[in-house]
């Protein structure tokens, strides 16, 4: 019944994948919900191919961040999926997934973090990390920070974000080289939020 929420933006992570591929009544009324309200919704199917993966796709999900192999993650992409490249606690497959990408497919893939710890996140960032990662693995670091921005924000439906371009909102973060990823400067909508790691706003309780 919230689903219609503006600041709801998809479905996340829809893991019953055999209720998807057998069409289970319950798992095809959420479906539709989400589908109806015009909402992304991310998938959660390991090691699903073929048949399966074509009738879990038939459900509308358009993402999945569990792929562990390259077959798995060029299946998934030539199926129209966009496709994690994932930077977990406990699931490290980041950089070997990093391999899959090209020129070909670039724009398919989109970053994130999945059963993230807080300390984790606290002591090693969260898509700075995944950046820093990706890019010490090989993955080129404009072809990274493309997946994190503009394919993210296409993705998701955000309209005028993930790019720097005319009318496009100021919603940038300035780093100090494509290989540490430091934030010097945070803007928000045009506005200078953050400076070398300190807040210039008041973020008190």
């Amino acid at each position: 019944q919230h689903i219609n929420n503006p600041h709801i933006y998809g479905l996340g992570e829809f893991m019953d994948y055999p209720g998807v591929i057998n069409a289970n009544e319950d798992v095809i009324r959420k479906l539709e919900a989400a589908h109806k309200n015009q909402k992304v919704v991310d998938g959660h199917a390991p090691a699903t191919t073929g048949h399966n993966l074509n009738a879990y796709i038939a459900g509308g999900i358009t993402t999945d961040h569990e792929c562990v192999s390259i077959e798995e993650i060029n299946e998934k992409i030539a199926k129209g999926m966009y496709v994690h490249l994932r930077n977990g606690s406990s699931t490290r497959n980041i950089v070997s997934n990093s391999k899959a990408v090209n020129l070909n497919n670039l724009r398919r893939f989109i970053m994130c973090t999945d059963d993230r710890h807080a300390a984790d996140l606290k002591e090693n960032g969260h898509i700075d990390d995944a950046l820093r990662k990706v890019v010490a693995g090989g993955l080129d670091p404009i072809w990274a920070i493309t997946i994190s921005t503009l394919n993210a924000a296409e993705c998701y439906g955000l309209k005028f974000k993930g790019a720097i371009a005319p009318f496009y909102i100021a919603d940038l973060v300035v780093v100090d080289n494509l290989q540490n990823f430091n934030a010097k400067y945070v803007i928000k909508s045009g506005k200078l939020v953050a400076e070398n790691g300190k807040a210039l706003f008041d973020h008190s309780v």
